[in-house]
This record gives structure tokens, sequence and C-alpha cells, in this order.
């Protein structure tokens, strides 16, 4: 049978490891975003491998259960008349459209141990008790080919050839057989349980990797927190909010209070290339009493990598990042390794080569997560959607303050603002492997 395995982000281990079970049995499962073909759209994917399964598992849990991704699932396989079995993990109530979709669905309960011995014998009932007219109805054609086992035979043996004949013969490991160009859309891991979208910023000359940036401000984060734990304040508790003060020119103190600009050490150079659950952090962490307006904290919050399959971060190159340094360092320049990144000012310039506009707008999420007024302050009641985003070069003669990119409200193309400043948006960036030898 072909499976289709609906589940929440939360749940993907889960996931992973009925999948194994069922096709251990001779199944084949569509198992997002394993299956999704880089370079593809991904909703498309994902309605292209519900319209051809022969059946849909929910695996069911308080975070399925609220996930608009999972609902919109669930409705499709409905409507086209998937049968569904629900793979209960916990006892949840279930949403009012979740309940109208599953009520005459049958309902497992998960095994302890985390066994799926259960699920795998009643796909097998089922397959038994399928007539052949409607097997037939979902032909080999419709279903996407399984890019695994034989594949990977193939393409060692090709390599092989290769090799032995000295060719300059390269594997795609990425593209899903399309030809990229910059300007392109690809999709690539998730954040906030929703596909991350990325634009092809830039291509190597032998075409082996790409730059790639978000799409859209995926979250609005200070760019560092100050180490005295309290924004314009010392730990002296003396304050430093007043138009001038000692933290305009002793460039220590400015570090101390208002955040530091410096990219190597920074709190959301930490967050973005984190792949654990909980994030851990040299200094203050960005909670949400260090910022200026003690709003959007986020110490508690997973690390961008997070959202990404271990597949997929092994797609992402770690590249090594030049960037300027603050007046407090007697180099000019900082290297770090990353594997995600921001531009920097000299880079802006790629965004237009690559016919991408330099001016973003935060995604529906990023607005929901933002707890300050900023975006509607400074781009709404200005009469631009776009919104300022984060630079990862400070400026040079202080200590604090950063680069970002404009709004478009003004003619300016960049502008600066305090590191510790929580409400501007974040754009990351990576380098993807495009082939391998």
């Amino acid at each position: 049978m072909y499976i289709f395995i609906s589940h929440s982000s939360y749940d993907s281990e889960t996931a992973a490891g009925m999948c194994q079970v069922l096709e251990q049995d001779g199944n084949r499962c569509f198992l997002a975003p394993r299956d999704i073909r880089t370079g593809y759209e991904y909703a498309e994917e994902i309605v292209n491998g519900i319209d051809s399964s022969d059946l849909m598992i929910l695996i069911l849990s308080e975070q399925a259960n609220h996930s608009p991704h999972v609902l919109r699932e669930v409705e499709r396989a409905v409507s086209k008349s998937v049968p569904i079995i629900v793979y209960k993990l916990s006892e949840v109530q279930l949403t009012k459209s979740m309940e109208y979709f599953l009520m005459a669905h049958q309902w497992m309960n998960a095994q302890p141990g985390g066994s799926f011995t259960e699920i795998a014998s009643c796909v097998k009932r089922r397959e038994s008790d399928q007539p052949q007219n409607e097997a037939e109805k979902r032909t080999e054609e419709k279903r996407p080919a399984k890019r695994h086992g034989a594949g990977i035979k193939i393409a060692a043996a090709l390599a092989a050839v290769a090799v032995i004949f000295g060719l300059l013969f390269i594997l795609p490991v990425f593209t899903g057989g399309k030809e990229w160009q910059l300007g392109d859309e690809v999709t690539l891991g998730h954040y906030n349980e929703e596909p991350v979208v990325w634009r092809v910023l830039r291509i190597s000359e032998d075409r082996s990797e790409a730059v790639l940036i978000a799409k859209d401000i995926l979250t609005m984060k200070a760019f560092d927190a100050p180490e005295s734990g309290t924004y314009n304040i010392d730990k002296e508790k003396k304050n430093y909010w007043k138009d001038r003060s000692e933290a305009d020119t002793d460039l220590e103190l400015q570090q101390m209070v208002r955040g530091n600009s410096s990219w190597s050490s920074s709190c959301l150079r930490t967050w973005l290339n984190a792949e654990q659950e909980e994030v851990t952090y040299e200094g203050q962490p960005p909670t949400a009493s260090a910022m200026s307006n003690m709003q959007n904290g986020y110490h508690t919050e997973p690390g961008f990598l997070h959202g990404f399959t271990e597949e997929e971060r092994q797609k992402i190159r770690e590249t090594e990042i030049h960037t300027k340094t603050n007046g407090l360092f007697d180099s000019n320049e900082s290297v770090t390794k990353d594997k995600v990144y921001l531009l920097s000012r000299e880079e802006l310039p790629w965004l237009e080569s690559a016919g991408i506009s330099v001016f973003a707008k935060p995604t529906a999420t990023a607005l929901e997560q933002d707890e300050t007024d900023w975006y509607e302050t400074y781009s709404r009641e200005r009469g631009v959607d776009t919104f300022y985003w984060w630079l990862r070069d400070p400026v040079e003669t202080a200590a604090s303050l950063c680069y970002l990119a404009s709004n478009g409200a003004t003619k300016d193309k960049v502008v600066q603002n305090n590191a510790a400043m929580e409400g501007f948006g974040v754009r990351p960036v990576i380098t993807v492997k495009l082939y391998e030898l």
C-alpha cells in the first residue's frame, strides 16, 4: 500500500519509526519532509502525496490537533475519500474542525514502548481486504518514485564509473533534477511548524553550491542581550536612559548596557546555529527582561535548526564568514564558521543581482510572535508593509550599534540601532550543497 503519514513536526521521530516499520513490510510511505523534492512547491508535493495514497495514518498528538497544516492534510484526505487511521499518542480534546473530519474514521491507541506492530498488522488486514479494482484506481504512474535503495546503488555505480574514467561527473544531492536559477524559490526545513521558503541568492561557478536567503522575515528578535541583564541600566542599577550619557562614549559600558554588536558573540548567531531544543548561551541569555521594551525574549525557544531534520541539516554547508568588527576589537575583521548567518552591508548588492528585493515582509507567524508594536509604528503607519531586518556587521565606531536593511519608508538603504532592540526582523542566510562527487 501507499501510505501518507500525517504528523506534527514535534512527532517527527515517531513518524520516522512508524515509516521504517511499514516500509519493511513492503509498503511505501510519503513522509514529509523526507519525500518533499527540493526545488518543487511544498504544498503541491503534499497534495500529490495525499491524492495518490491508499491510506492516511494520522499521528495524533496535542501539537497535531492544533496544527493548521495537519488539519489541511486531513481535510484533503477526506475530500479525496482516502481512508484515515488515527494513531493516538495521548488523550486529546479534538478541536471542532478536527472532530468534524475524524468522527467516522478508525482510531488506534499508540502501543507502549514505541512498538508499531499493531498498526503494521492493521495495514496488512486492510490491504488483504481491499478490492482489486479499488487498488487499481491509484496507478504506479501517479505515485512519486521511491528515492531510496535502488537509486543509491545507481548513484554509487555512476560515481565509480566517473572515478575510473577520470571524468568530471557530479551527482545531484539537492536540486531534484531541476537546474536552479538566481531568484528561484525553494523550501528547506521548518520554523514554527511552517516550511521555510528560500530564494536563490548566489550560485557558485562550478554550480556545486548555492547561497539562499529567506524569502520573508521569519521572526522578530534582538541581535544580542546586554550583559547587565537590563537595558540601559548597569549592574549597580545606574540608569543610562537619558539622551546623552557615559554609555554613548564609553564603549565597554555601552556594550554592557545596550548589547554587543559583534556577530561572533551575539545571541542571534547562537540561536540561528543551534540544533538543540534548549539552547545554551554564553553570558546573558536573550530574556525578555534584558531587552529594551522587556519583550520578545527567546532564551527558551528551540534553536532555529531544531526545526530541520538531520538530512536537511546535512545539506547545509558550514561556511567561513568574514565580518567587520566593532570599536572594541583590535583587528578589523572576525572570522566564524556558521551554518546559518546574516548578510553584511557589502553583500546587500547580491540581492539586486539575483533579482530579489532588499525589502522584506514579515510572515504572519512572525507578526503573531512579535510582542512589540514596532512594525505598526515604523512600517504600516508610514504606508509600507515591509520591515527592517538585521545585518551581521556592526557600526565600526560603536560597540552596541548594528546595521539593518531598510524597510523602504525612507531613502535610506541601511539604518542603525542598538543590539538589544528586540522588535526587528531576522532573515537568515544559508549555503547549501547542490552536487557532490
